[in-house]
Formats: C-alpha cells, structure tokens, sequence
C-alpha cells in the first residue's frame, strides 16, 4: 500500500493498471516554475515538494506510514517550459508552438518515507521526446476548445483525442502520460515495495 500525492487520475489509472494499491492523499503546492537549474531540476524540485507535503499531511493527520509518491510533469522544447494552460487560447498558443516539431516530457518523480526522527525522500526524473506532426488551425481550435488540454502540461493528452497529433515518440509513453511505470516502481523497491 502507498499513499498517491496527486490529483492526476491519469496517475490513479497507471497505478491501478499494474495492481499497485493506493490511497489519494492531499498534497497541495503551489506549482511555480522556478526557472532555476535545468528542466528536469524543476520537474524533480517540484515532484520533492509535493511529496514533502504529502509526508507532512499524513504525520498531521496521523496516517499511517505508507511511503508517499509524487509527480510532477514538464514539457520543454528549446528553451521555454510548457506548463498548464490557463485557458483554451492559452492551449491554442501552445500547441502551435508544437505543432510539426519535437519536444521533451519531463516527469519528476519522488517517493517518500518517514519515522518518528525524519522523513526520507528519493527522486528521479524521466525524460520522453514527443514528435508532433503538422496540426493545422482548425484541428488547434477544436482541441484546444475541449476541456482535454486545461490540466495537462503542454496542452494536450497523449492517451486522449491529442494521440492523432503524435507522429513519434522515444521513450517511456507512461512518462508522457504523467508517471513513468519502470522508474515509479524502481523507487518505490527502495521502500520495500
């Protein structure tokens, strides 16, 4: 059993898919980007804090101890950080930008523990290149105009209606997703688990 820091039901799907058992815990952050350091720092400072916060909530409300995991992801192409869109023109604006080029999905990763003296946390960061073909400007507006892109980094989702946008991917789909399985479960065996 482990505790999920996330309100991501795409995190609860994958976890339910390989029989991973769960409780939701609240784990609320404040989501800025720092802009420090490198994106997968980011991805990984902001995946800590969420599990850093998770660990708290459940020793306040005394839980018991389960380790907590947390994730957070990123999209980046060149220089610039894609998070959440904050409207559907936002979403437009983004997956223009996309549109025909490759990007990078970065999910940070923590898993934590604690015991009465302090807590434990380790954490990753997976990185996943997404290759969007040409996406003309209907195909934009009608997307962007469903609720599919409001919570997703990048403005889209890979396992929704945005699928027929991927022309290729390397790496870990799972990552793209939101968690990435292989590593998730590799650091939750540090738990025993």
């Amino acid at each position: 059993m482990i505790y999920l820091a996330s309100k991501s039901p795409r995190r609860a799907e994958l976890l339910k898919k390989i029989n991973v058992e769960f409780l939701l815990l609240e784990a609320e952050i404040e989501e800025n980007l720092v802009l420090e350091g490198s994106p997968a720092f980011n991805a990984e400072k902001l995946a800590k804090e969420k599990c850093s916060q998770g660990i708290k909530n459940a020793i306040a409300t005394n839980l018991e101890n389960y380790p907590v995991l947390a994730a957070d992801t990123i999209v980046v192409m060149g220089n610039k950080i894609y998070g959440k869109p904050k409207s559907s023109d936002h979403a437009f604006a983004m997956l223009s930008e996309l549109s025909g080029q490759v990007h990078e999905v970065i999910t940070g990763v923590s898993v934590g523990a604690w015991d009465s003296k302090k807590a434990d946390i380790a954490t990753i960061s997976v990185s996943t290149f997404v290759e969007f073909g040409d996406i003309s400007a209907i195909e934009l507006k009608e997307y962007s105009e469903t609720d599919e892109p409001l919570d997703k980094a990048g403005a889209y989702a890979i396992q929704g209606y945005a699928e027929k946008f991927i022309k290729g991917i390397k790496g870990s789909y799972s990552n793209v997703v939101g968690l990435p399985l292989f590593e998730a479960l590799k650091l939750l065996k540090q738990f025993q688990l």
